[in-house]
């Protein structure tokens, strides 16, 4: 029993010296340092909870940095035809409703596109028209990234080119009949310009993930306190996709993205490039958001999205630090999020800084809200 009980002790003993050293092996090759926990917050903290907490940090912090290269062939950016009507055809059905977010840029420019209209014949303009008018009444209305027009977002992601919209069976007889009649005159005005549009900004787009994505990346998910998502990260390049310019689904991760509005320009639709992939990496902030008793399911969804947005736009400034973050730039915060701003600053900014632990930060967010 003696020598059973000393080879215990020397095994843990050499189990606490090998963690101690993998711990100070990680700290010197790791560029983004591990966050302080704060001593205060250890008693409200399971020890089990502390350990995966901790461990997760540390998978986080011993990961070897990616290169831009790699992480650009992560991405799969796309311009494909049948996305890119859809998403049109569903935004000139939102003008068209005056919806509550017609006045966005976004929408607002969609019906502008006109360029070359008047010089189809009468029977396609007709056609044109109904199309729209059938997305009006059967797409519009629904949010495109949430419920039932998610699998038609699918459907047409995966549908080549040359497809034939009869072929899929995720979608509507309403909308694939539109899509049906549309298709012909869409090819033949708008889609070599739109295409054009795309491709123009895929390219200006992709040397700025291999300059900057790796260390975006890093920093996101060390904010976050998750992973980077690990599956590929479709990104379907569309000249118009939702009233707020991009939106994510993530099952797998499909992103679409305007190329055609303004405000996802430049460093500006990397940051945004970016803020979408934050939407598959928000499972621990919810997850905290969650367990607090101070906050509604409805203001939990608004609280994570206004980390997300807050979190980004820092991750934007510290790297790039001439770059006005989005939310700064296009007045983001004054849309009835001021307040939630200045919260952000005082509580959630500690945490970033490593000065707070997230329990800590989310716990004073939301007993402010």
């Amino acid at each position: 029993m003696e020598s059973s009980r000393y080879r215990s002790r020397q095994q843990a003993y050499r189990f606490v010296v090998l963690f101690a050293g993998f711990l100070l092996y990680a700290s010197l090759t790791r560029p983004v340092a591990l966050r302080p926990i704060a001593m205060g917050s250890l008693g409200r903290r399971s020890f089990l909870g502390f350990c995966l907490a901790s461990a997760r940090a540390l998978k986080l912090t011993a990961q070897s940095p990616q290169s831009g290269t790699a992480l650009l062939k992560q991405f799969q950016f796309e311009s494909k035809l049948w996305p890119n009507l859809h998403h049109f055809l569903y935004i000139l059905g939102r003008a068209r409703n005056g919806t509550f977010d017609s006045g966005r840029v976004a929408v607002k420019q969609a019906p502008l596109d006109t360029a070359g209209f008047d010089a189809l014949s009468e029977s396609q303009r007709k056609a044109w028209e109904h199309d729209v008018g059938i997305y009006q009444v059967h797409a519009s209305p629904l949010d495109i990234g949430y419920g039932s027009l998610v699998d038609v977002n699918y459907a047409m992601a995966d549908l080549p080119t040359s497809g034939r919209i009869e072929d899929t069976q995720q979608i509507s007889v309403e909308l694939r009949a539109a899509l049906t009649e549309a298709g012909p005159v869409y090819r033949g005005l708008w889609w070599p310009r739109h295409d054009s549009a795309n491709r123009d900004w895929i390219s200006q787009l992709t040397p700025q993930v291999e300059r900057y994505g790796p260390r975006i990346k890093e920093r996101l998910a060390a904010a976050f306190r998750t992973s980077w998502p690990t599956l590929p990260l479709r990104v379907e390049a569309v000249a118009y996709a939702d009233p707020r310019g991009a939106y994510t689904t993530a099952d797998p991760p499909l992103i679409a993205m305007s190329t055609l509005n303004p405000q996802h320009q430049g460093i500006d639709g990397l940051e945004q490039l970016f803020h979408e992939c934050s939407h598959l990496m928000m499972d621990t902030v919810d997850a905290t958001l969650a367990r607090s008793k101070a906050v509604g399911k409805d203001l939990s969804r608004e609280v994570s999205h206004t980390i997300l947005f807050y979190t980004v736009a820092d991750t934007m400034r510290s790297l790039i630090p001439d770059h006005v973050p989005y939310p700064d730039h296009y007045g983001v915060w004054n849309r009835g999020w001021t307040r939630y701003h200045e919260l952000l600053g005082l509580y959630w900014q500690p945490y970033l800084d490593g000065k707070s632990t997230m329990e800590d930060a989310i716990d004073r967010l939301v007993r402010n809200f």
